[in-house]
């Protein structure tokens, strides 16, 4: 069935596919048309209460609205006969799992899962009760649940009877110590290295905050902290401040991380950060697609430390 073919009651009443965004061009524009129209399908099988299927977003009947980009990138991954049952797991949980408990858990079970801070998904990061973590990027508390993690909303754990904020402080503690990444491995990218951390788990990402613990026996990252992206959740790209490829190592890490980003699954924030002491501060970047269009705008703090470097 095809976007054209659903009536108009009690349906997205489109009848043609709306435009690709720019964050969906690894998507060719049949791809793209295919990818809306099996969501079309779904829709309409599960019976979903949905006003609008817009560029990028489903927005629902009670004004939620559930961003497609993580959903389309999973899809561009997979064979064509995989996407139906991989959107409709997806969207049943989106919609179904929210507010409700599936199976207990004990606190013991929470991580912190990263998430971008995207536009189309405020309304379900409000209801999860997401938290600022950077630039960008928010975090939810999340358990592991047969073959998918869920994230758990704020509400699931007042009405538990548990202290929220020591609900949060429990889940960093066990994800940055119970967590640990798969491979830890350098990369060369002609006149700096920097450090790939990359872990199955979907909390990978979550352990940025202790980087300088996770890369201790590959490198020292010391006062000056490092420069750091987080574009997966299963990967994070690391190089500590301190040498003079400095300079060279942000320009490489700039198109690297936004092409991983936008590649995905997984995707969690093209930016770059500049790490010290488990705090992360956002470092403006651009880049043009060329090698020439590389820029970064670092604080004044940064710059006068890569500045003593490089003197």
């Amino acid at each position: 069935m095809r976007p054209s073919d659903h009536p108009t009651n009690d349906r997205p009443s489109r009848t043609d596919t709306p435009d690709r965004p720019v964050d969906f061009e690894f998507m060719g524009q049949s791809e793209w048309f295919e990818f809306h129209c099996e969501l079309y399908d779904v829709v309409a099988e599960l019976d979903l209460a949905v006003s609008t299927i817009g560029a990028g977003a489903i927005r629902l009947h009670n004004g939620r609205s559930l961003g497609l980009l993580q959903l389309a990138q999973h899809c561009h991954l997979r064979d064509r006969n995989d996407w139906h049952e991989l959107i409709s797991a997806h969207l049943c949980t989106m919609t179904t799992h929210l507010h409700d408990i599936v199976e207990p858990f004990s606190a013991f079970d929470l991580r912190v899962r990263l998430i971008p801070d995207a536009p189309d998904d405020r309304d379900t990061l409000r209801a999860l009760g997401a938290r600022p973590f950077a630039e960008g990027i928010v975090q939810v508390l999340a358990i592991d649940v047969p073959d998918a993690v869920r994230c758990v909303p704020a509400l699931e754990i007042t009405e538990l009877g548990w202290d929220l904020d020591e609900a949060w402080a429990s889940a960093l503690a066990q994800t940055e110590v119970l967590e640990r990444p798969d491979e830890i491995h350098t990369i060369d990218i002609g006149g700096a290295d920097i450090i790939h951390v990359f872990g199955d788990r979907t909390f990978t990402a979550s352990m940025i905050g202790v980087v300088d613990q996770l890369v201790a026996e590959t490198a020292d990252i010391g006062p000056d902290g490092a420069i750091v992206s987080i574009p997966l959740r299963h990967s994070v790209l690391v190089h500590p401040v301190g040498g003079h490829d400095c300079r060279v190592a942000i320009a490489g890490m700039i198109p690297i991380t936004r092409q991983l980003f936008k590649q995905g699954p997984g995707s969690v924030s093209p930016h770059l950060y500049w790490w010290r002491n488990g705090e992360l501060q956002w470092i403006p970047t651009f880049f043009d697609g060329t090698i020439q269009g590389v820029e970064y705008y670092p604080s004044d703090e940064l710059a006068a430390v890569i500045g003593n470097i490089d003197d």
